[in-house]
């Protein structure tokens, strides 16, 4: 395995020193960070449809499309 690079050890934690890899805990996080915005996104969804009032109603869907915009960002780096 000439073309891997080592790993080291720091803090208990296995790193690798190619920084192109994720570690499994970074892949996990990432994945959780992806679903909390995801979730995010749908609660500002179904409160805007809920809501009566019209400036309200703006502010949920515009926070909404920041949830989508912060999801899609991240998935485009991976």
């Amino acid at each position: 395995m000439p073309n891997q690079a080592p790993a080291q050890q720091q803090g208990g934690t296995t790193m690798t020193a190619d920084r192109n890899l994720l570690s499994d805990k970074e892949l996990h996080y990432l994945k959780d960070f992806l679903s909390w915005e995801l979730l995010a996104m749908k609660k500002c969804k179904d409160a805007a449809d809920a809501c009566t009032d019209p400036q309200i109603r703006s502010l949920l869907e515009q926070t909404g499309k920041k949830h989508i915009a912060h999801y899609e960002t991240v998935l485009s780096l991976l």
